[in-house]
């Protein structure tokens, strides 16, 4: 189900509101409730009119085969750089919806039936090792059984269009055999010219001034004809890309656990940038690599109708680079698997910088961080020489120039052998027929080498694409019977409601993991041992050697029953990170139960009501919210019910969401409150003054126009909690706010705020409110509190209900008055250290408010914008292009 609030988990550590942004001065004076009032520009975002038609889809069928709709838009780029309005919206084939649509629908399908059918051969394999008995050679012949993948090339065929490819490939196939006519009129109108225009004499085409217009033809409908089959083509590149791209990205948002625990981050990136690129690449030579042997297999027809048995010295050069061919192809592919893997190993380093570059920053580990980057890119800058210079040798050198070395041979051979001169039509003919073969010969290794990288794409992309995806267990409508498993016997309800009661949740002994607890391992090829160097056989076996004589020095010494020091400072510096050391004694760990993070979960929460999870740390209390937005594995079939309103259907988009790590994006802090929804003043000025965002708006420099950085590197952790809150709480039609414990980036102050205006206020009023808090003093106030201990639902009832039963909160809420005196004592601090910054505002010079100004114009744009040159490309930066590709080998080239 997916909330209104994205979230994310962020690598900083939280701050409370004492890590303010840097005073302006220039701003102390506005009032609060006016902060807003130079900033009331409506945020626009700009969406495409599905019903709008691109230039191409308005040109009638000769304008579309001749290009003429282009026409006007090539007139206007000469005059002016060209936007998007200027070049309208796409094409509707190329649109992701469509493209996306079209190819899921398929993809779900194919990988039902290879499911089936995996099934089928699974039970055959497992009768024919049945029917081995104990012949361990019929079942070593056997093997295991390996599920086949789906096939996704398959579905991109079909979802594009079968016929659309065959009828490009025909285009393109019509207009490479068009390409001979040229070559044989020429032929026949150089033996007209040498016979001296005889008078029998029979034109290819009926007259030599037919030929001389055939001339003029054939290569414009040539032009024509695979220019059509180009732009059928680029559209299906297109249509690959899009659908691909947005398929990775629906994977992304709905893989489990397991399966994000078997890629990368820097896997994904590349796949959606790399492999997507692959695949549009090789569409753009598939016409060139299936035409090329045509070409190449007619051209060597009509040479051999030309210079006869001279012909086999050519076709025996190109049998010659075969083995060439297939060594190059090989080292290309291994190479090219290199690379990506370096790529991705980069890519994932790079990113986890970026998230914790604050942690980098404060500790000074620029250095090590930087030298563990440039040595991945060194890496990946030798990989990627190495497949350049293979590709280089192998096809430049060695492909482009066989068509040029064959009619040397091929002439040399011809004189030699044949008792008839060469002719000028013999010799021009044979010249251009050989000309005809360059460009095959030079495409068709390009095609080999995509089709090489394609392949190795798709697999990326399959093997992605096939990872476990949660199921959806949230069902929107009301459960077939309530029940409860707590210890209270009752299902959660407010007090004095009969059982007719309105439920927004019902959980009925529920259980949820993190992982499939009944899922197999993944099943890994095991590694070959890497062959290690002279100098590194000698280092493995000094160290052996060290390791055994300090063995025995430690058995001399009496203490082999005892782990050693650095072991136990080992495992008590990983338990204070809450990383547990898995023992041989503790097998339980590897249990179904020991998995399952939430147990017989049974409680219902009232629509409208506000619910309290409380819980001691590690007991299940974000666990239990993730569970209800369908983001967990649901064990024994368990299910999530959220019956609508009466009268009303169910929508999903009713559902706002604050995680724990507050998470917000680059834009202004408006922007992050708002994301992508209408602006409406009232109901924004009440949200900002609910979740006490006033006084940040009067501290920020261009007030809620600020560009927020990157990962909110610019604002508190308490402001970029009262942010992520203010978003959840904007839409008015939400019904149901999942909040993860957004109080404790907070101060008490601040904290009681959030609670009296945002969560108990009037803008949250009729919406149900699940509130995870370890704050005592807010449960009387809460309707209800749900409490957890180990996963399961320990404790249900109202706070009064719960302190009537003896109920002990200790460690399952924050009681404690020393953390209360030690942040009011900080906030008695901040508030001396805030009057002296008033004071020291108070007697600011005019040149100090010009400063603000200064501040409030460039906090407006945090991020510069790219700059774009404009205009004819300077002289120095071909000069710059020489010397970083080697200089004078540049200019040899």
């Amino acid at each position: 189900m997916p909330p209104e609030a994205s979230h994310a988990v962020e690598n900083s550590p939280s701050s409370k509101d004492d890590d303010v942004v840097p005073l302006d001065n220039s701003t102390k004076d506005t009032p609060p409730e006016n902060i807003n009032a130079e900033f009331e520009e409506e945020v626009e975002y700009v969406d495409i009119d599905p019903e709008a038609l691109s230039l191409e889809d308005q040109a009638s069928c000769l304008s579309s085969w001749f290009l003429f709709y282009l026409t006007p838009l090539l007139k206007l780029g000469a005059t002016k750089i060209l936007d998007s309005k200027d070049v309208g919206p796409p094409s509707k084939c190329d649109r992701a919806k469509s493209c996306y649509d079209s190819v899921n629908a398929l993809w779900v399908k194919e990988v039902e039936r290879t499911r089936e059918v995996n099934a089928a051969k699974r039970t055959k394999h497992e009768e024919a090792l049945a029917k081995c008995g104990d012949d361990a050679k019929k079942i070593a012949k056997l093997g295991s059984f390996t599920p086949a993948p789906p096939n996704l090339a398959k579905v991109l065929w079909c979802a594009f269009g079968k016929w659309k490819i065959i009828w490009a490939m025909a285009l393109y196939v019509l207009s490479s055999l068009l390409q001979f006519l040229p070559v044989l009129i020429l032929n026949d109108l150089v033996k007209y010219f040498e016979m001296g225009s005889p008078p029998n004499y029979k034109a290819l085409l009926f007259h030599p001034w037919g030929d001389v217009v055939g001339l003029l033809v054939f290569p414009l409908l040539v032009a024509l004809l695979q220019t059509r089959s180009q732009v059928i083509f680029n559209h299906c590149a297109i249509f690959i890309r899009t659908s691909v791209s947005n398929l990775l990205f629906s994977k992304a948002l709905t893989i489990s656990a397991a399966g994000r625990a078997q890629t990368s981050t820097g896997q994904v990136v590349n796949m959606m940038s790399n492999d997507t690129t692959q695949l549009q690449r090789f569409l753009q030579f598939v016409g060139f690599t299936l035409v090329a042997p045509i070409q190449i297999i007619i051209a060597l027809v009509l040479i051999y109708g030309q210079v006869g048995n001279a012909t086999w010295v050519g076709v025996g050069f190109m049998f010659c680079l075969i083995p060439i061919n297939g060594v190059v192809f090989s080292s290309v592919s291994k190479q090219r698997r290199k690379v990506l893997k370096y790529s991705d190993a980069r890519v994932k380093m790079v990113n986890e910088v970026l998230a914790g570059i604050r942690i980098i920053k404060f500790y000074a580990w620029e250095k090590p961080f930087g030298k563990e980057l440039n040595r991945l890119r060194d890496k990946e800058l030798k990989a990627l020489t190495n497949l350049a210079y293979t590709s280089a040798i192998g096809f430049s050198l060695i492909m482009l120039s066989a068509p040029i070395i064959n009619p040397i041979l091929v002439f040399l051979v011809y004189i030699n052998t044949e008792s008839v001169t060469l002719d000028a039509a013999t010799a021009f003919t044979t010249i251009a027929l050989f000309n005809i073969m360059r460009f095959p010969f030079a495409f068709l290794p390009m095609g080999f080498l995509q089709y090489v990288q394609s392949k190795i794409a798709l697999k990326r992309l399959s093997r992605y694409l096939e990872l476990s995806e949660l199921t959806e267990y949230v069902m929107p409508n009301s459960p077939p019977s309530m029940g409860s498993n707590s210890d209270d016997g009752a299902a959660l309800t407010i007090e004095g409601d009969d059982k007719k009661s309105d439920f927004a949740i019902v959980l009925d002994g529920a259980s949820f993991s993190w992982v499939d607890p009944d899922a197999t391992p993944v099943e890994t090829k095991p590694q070959k041992p890497k062959r290690m160097s002279r100098k590194e056989r000698r280092a493995s076996m000094k160290k052996a050697a060290l390791e055994k004589q300090k063995e025995e020095d430690t058995k001399a010494g009496g203490m082999s029953s005892h782990p050693s020091n650095a072991s136990l400072n080992r495992a008590e510096s990983l338990a204070s990170l809450g990383v547990s050391i898995r023992t041989i004694d503790s097998e339980e760990e590897n249990t179904r139960e020991a998995r399952i993070a939430l147990r017989n979960i049974a409680c219902s929460i009232e629509r409208g009501s506000l619910v309290a999870v409380v819980g001691s740390v590690g007991s299940g209390k974000s666990s239990f919210l993730s569970a209800v937005l369908g983001e967990m594995e649901s064990i024994d079939g368990s299910k999530v019910y959220m019956p609508p309103k009466d009268g009303e259907e169910h929508n999903e988009n009713l559902v706002s969401y604050c995680s724990q790590s507050p998470w917000v994006v680059n834009d202004t802090l408006r922007g992050n409150i708002l994301f992508g929804r209408p602006y409406v003043k009232e109901r924004y000025d009440e949200v900002v003054e609910a979740c006490a965002l006033l006084d940040d708006l009067a501290v920020l420099p261009a007030g809620d126009k600020t560009e927020i950085g990157e990962r909110g590197i610019n604002l508190s952790g308490g402001q970029k909690a009262r942010i992520a809150l203010a978003r959840a709480m904007y839409s008015q039609e939400t019904q149901l706010m999942l909040l993860d414990d957004p109080l404790s980036a907070v101060d008490a102050h601040v904290g009681e705020h959030l609670f009296k205006h945002a969560i108990t206020g009037e803008i949250s009023s009729g919406a149900t409110r699940v509130l995870v808090t370890h704050h005592v003093h807010f449960l009387p106030r809460c309707d209800k509190v749900i409490m957890l201990e180990k996963g399961e639902v320990k404790h249900t009832g109202s706070y009064q209900e719960l302190i009537a039963r003896g109920v002990d909160f200790a460690g399952a809420v924050d009681v404690s008055k020393t953390a209360e005196d030690s942040e009011a004592g900080d906030k008695d601090t901040e508030k001396k250290d805030d009057s002296v910054e008033v004071e020291k505002s108070e007697k600011s010079t005019d040149a100090t408010k010009k400063e603000g100004e200064k501040l409030k114009t460039a906090g407006e744009k945090l991020v510069k914008d790219e700059e774009l040159m404009e205009g004819a490309v300077e002289g120095s930066m071909y000069t710059h292009y020489a010397k970083a590709g080697g200089g004078f080998a540049f200019v040899s080239v």
